[in-house]
């Protein structure tokens, strides 16, 4: 998922599609489906999904509170002070609260800028995958140069970070305090 409207980021798409919303709810048989209906999840998809994990889990990921699995994840430059995410998660579940912190740290070990976002509202497949594509915006006062890019999962209603149970391709955070998170990459800015 991205920060910028669909259609390219233009400013009227949302606008454009309201208004095909609006003529679609004219048509006699239109009726809007609540997405959970769309994406059930049966035992033998999620079974799948689980072998999926596990076969890629080889490779890469990292699991937290043995319940999510980050299984992908990639960093590019879109544009000069843009930077574009794709993540890919799995799990049987998801609690409404926990919310994905993205650091990007410099040499000192400082955070210098992040791309958080809440995990509430994504929709697992029938598999028990989500994907989310993010874009996070460089601050005009970052200074260029190597930033580590640090994740994991925190829960706010339970007041700490979900434990990192797992993980493959990737380092556990040194740092004093942040052993549940892992180091995914390195970005140049």
């Amino acid at each position: 998922m991205s920060n910028l409207p669909a259609g390219g980021g233009k400013p009227d798409a949302f606008r454009s599609l309201d208004e095909v919303c609006q003529l679609l709810q004219t048509h006699p048989r239109f009726r809007e489906l609540p997405v959970v209906r769309v994406a059930g999840k049966s035992r033998t998809g999620l079974a799948i999904g689980r072998f999926i994990k596990n076969m890629r889990l080889r490779r890469f990921g990292a699991e937290f509170a043995r319940s999510l699995t980050l299984w992908h994840f990639q960093i590019r430059q879109e544009q000069p002070r843009v930077l574009a995410l794709d993540l890919r998660w799995h799990a049987e579940n998801l609690a409404a609260d926990w919310h994905v912190f993205i650091h990007f740290v410099d040499a000192s070990g400082e955070i210098r800028f992040q791309g958080d976002y809440p995990l509430k509202g994504v929709i697992l497949d029938l598999f028990g995958f989500a994907y989310s594509r993010r874009q996070v915006a460089v601050p005009a006062e970052t200074p260029g140069g190597n930033y580590h890019v640090r994740l994991g999962v925190w829960s706010p209603g339970d007041g700490g970070r979900l434990e990192l149970t797992q993980f493959r391709g990737c380092q556990r955070d040194p740092a004093d305090g942040w052993r549940d998170a892992v180091m995914v990459g390195t970005v140049t800015i």
